[in-house]
Order: C-alpha cells, then sequence, then structure tokens
C-alpha cells in the first residue's frame, strides 16, 4: 500500500475516537483495541480531523521538533499515519 500523499487529509475512521480527558493518558479508541499516545503522536492524531493536509501536519511538526531532521518528521509522520491506516483507524480523503 502506498504512503499517503502529502496533499491527503487524514481524518480518524468511522467508530473510532480519541480520549482525552484531562488527568489520564490519551488513548485512542478503535473497533479492534486501544492505542495509548503521547509527544507528536498525540498532536498527529489530534490533527486527523479531515481538514488539515498531511503537508500541514508535517509543517508543524517540523516547527515544534526543529532540531529534528526534517525529512525524517516527514517520514516517521508518514509511517505512523499509514499503520493506523492498516489497523482502520485513520482513512485519508
Amino acid at each position: 500500500m502506498p504512503r499517503p500523499s502529502l496533499e491527503s487529509k487524514p481524518r480518524l475512521a468511522p467508530g473510532c475516537r480519541l480520549s482525552d480527558v484531562v488527568g489520564q493518558e490519551a488513548t485512542l479508541l478503535m473497533p479492534e483495541g486501544a492505542l495509548k499516545l503521547r509527544g507528536p503522536g498525540l498532536q498527529i492524531i489530534r490533527s486527523c480531523d479531515g481538514q488539515h493536509t498531511l503537508a500541514e501536519i508535517v509543517a508543524t511538526l517540523q516547527k515544534e521538533f526543529r532540531k529534528a531532521d526534517p525529512k525524517k518528521v516527514e517520514s516517521d509522520t508518514a509511517e505512523f499515519l499509514e499503520q493506523l491506516k492498516n489497523r482502520r483507524a485513520v482513512d485519508f480523503e
């Protein structure tokens, strides 16, 4: 399966939601399980609203993690979303 393009707009798949309650660890709830989130993973999932492109998400992360290699940030973000797509937790518009 090819990686998502930078123009694609990720969004949580039907049946998936982010549980982000103050005082508890953020969790992506999926029909087939759950995934604890923090750091960049949590930021990525919060941006998966079908409005932000992958390029916009990557740009935001690159600004926050300036010391990281920009190409690695892009590659890691795309790979993370690709894995979530394979788990049917994220769709792309």
